[in-house]
């Protein structure tokens, strides 16, 4: 018996898809389903390493996380992972196809539509209930003869849909009225309610609009969910990026914002430290004279190093070294600080040979064979224990530097990575997420307070990142008990036949 479906789509980008999705998960998981995520396209900078190799979304890894389900390419089947405004690396099925123009792409969806379905399908034979991602808004009517993502969708596996809506940016009676609007009559029939998101205030004075809604749309509002403080959830689009905090800090780390910069979810949890600002950057005004500085993953690793020149960030970087800032690398950040990058095929953009930073004695060679392995191991100056996953095009030599980490990944192979000089003040490395270990994060930062004679602060309980998003579960999956139509979402399920009743 096939599971059943029930998808989420928004009036616009960032209208809380999907954080609501993953909400969702963790709801029906508790309500004793098996469940599972799915985005059948995402665009995305933000990916992660899957089990058994290929890469998916980070988004769908999180959901997959909150319905404590293994995550894997099925869960995310179409990948996009921008090069340039007109230019994407196309993933399927947790591989890479190809780089492709958009008008290529759009040619594509045609054979990668059966990608999709496949994908679903075999979710719905595993699982109880797929919860469904949509993508942008539906609305998006120059994009109807080429969508696989929302109503296309919807309407080929007859999935109910919840519209979503974010009331804390305003306009949101006009999104809800205007999307509706904008569908047609068999896209409207799929839509089976609405849910207002980000809510502030008292639910009372709220509730005049709503009916005056539901009298425009016919259709209900299910559920208003409240604004929620306290989760731990890193955001997944880079317009979302913010700079400070409103917590007393005395230690600044600066990230430098790449224009294509990736996996940028790597310092969320730098960000939540006690005393620590994170600034991300796009000039040398705004650089200062942080205590760390941290140069992130990049989709186009060449490009992005000649925009660091171009913009004065790569003679700062270099002033702010011999002040003794520490400087870190990850991935592409991690090429950048070695003394050549060379790519004469192009693999990862534009191409060409570029001198790097020269902090760091590596130099950078880019083949076609792309790396995307999850990985553990432990660094080899203290020992720290570190867990992650590599995504990378590249393989980088190391000339005379001491290695990071010393690493497995899945196949159990055994290798060195990264490099480290200056007992650890200047580092790079290919290990996303080491800064979501706890010992690792809070291990770096006092050392950095120690060099800058910072005072030592008192640390509370340490928490992993992950066990940081499992208690966002938890708050997500009450604010749906207690804000939604449970009723609804009960019968919504039962009505498809699925295992459970």
């Amino acid at each position: 018996m096939m599971g059943a479906v029930i998808m989420v789509q928004g009036t616009s980008s960032d209208a809380g898809k999907s954080i609501f999705c993953a909400a969702l998960c963790r709801y029906f998981t508790e309500e004793g389903f098996s469940v599972a995520p799915f985005k059948a396209q995402n665009m995305a900078l933000n990916a992660m390493a899957v089990p058994g190799g290929g890469e998916i979304g980070w988004a769908q890894v999180m959901q997959a996380e909150a319905a404590f389900a293994t995550p894997t390419v099925e869960m995310n089947p179409i990948l996009l992972k921008p090069i340039s405004d007109i230019d994407v690396q196309v993933v399927v099925n947790g591989r890479v196809v190809q780089d492709m123009s958009a008008q290529a792409y759009q040619n594509y969806k045609r054979t990668a539509f059966p990608h999709v379905l496949a994908a679903l399908e075999s979710l719905r034979q595993r699982f109880d209930i797929v919860v469904i991602e949509g993508a942008g808004s539906p609305a998006e009517v120059n994009l109807r003869d080429h969508d696989i993502v929302n109503m296309r969708l919807a309407i080929a596996v007859k999935a109910p849909v919840l519209l979503i809506s974010d009331i804390d940016r305003g306009g949101m009676f006009a999104y809800v009225a205007g999307t509706l609007a904008l569908l047609n009559e068999e896209e409207c029939q799929r839509i089976e309610g609405i849910v207002v998101n980000r809510f502030r205030g008292m639910r009372d004075r709220l509730q005049p609009g709503l009916d005056m809604l539901e009298e425009i749309i016919k259709k209900p509002v299910l559920g208003v969910i409240p604004h929620l403080d306290g989760l731990s959830l890193p955001a997944e689009d880079s317009l979302n990026l913010g700079n400070g905090r409103s917590q007393p800090w005395d230690m600044d780390i600066v990230v430098i914002r790449f224009p294509r910069i990736s996996n940028f979810t790597d310092f969320h949890s730098l960000a939540e430290e006690q005393g620590v600002r994170v600034r991300y950057v796009t000039n040398k005004k705004e650089l200062g004279q942080p205590h760390v500085i941290i140069l992130p993953g990049t989709k186009n690793t060449i490009a992005d190093l000649r925009w660091l020149k171009e913009s004065g960030l790569a003679e700062a970087v270099l002033a702010a070294d011999k002040n003794g800032c520490f400087v870190m690398g990850v991935c592409g950040g991690y090429q950048m600080l070695g003394h050549t990058i060379t790519d004469l095929a192009g693999v990862d953009g534009v191409g060409g040979t570029e001198d790097g930073l020269a902090l760091l004695p590596v130099e950078t060679e880019f083949t076609y064979k792309k790396t995307t392995s999850r990985v553990t191991g432990k660094t080899l100056r203290e020992g720290v224990p570190l867990e992650g996953y590599e995504i990378h095009l590249g393989h980088s030599h190391r000339l005379a530097a001491a290695p990071f980490a010393q690493l497995v990944d899945e196949q159990g192979r055994r290798y060195e990575d990264g490099a480290c000089m200056d007992n650890g003040r200047v580092v790079g490395t290919y290990l996303h997420g080491l800064f979501d270990s706890a010992l690792f994060r809070q291990g770096y930062l006092a050392q950095v307070r120690q060099t800058y004679h910072l005072p030592p602060l008192v640390q509370k309980q340490s928490l992993s990142a992950r066990e940081k998003r499992e208690h966002s579960y938890t708050m997500l999956a009450a604010a749906v008990r207690e804000n939604m139509d449970t009723e609804f979402l009960r019968q919504c399920i039962a009505k498809q036949n699925c295992v459970k009743q």
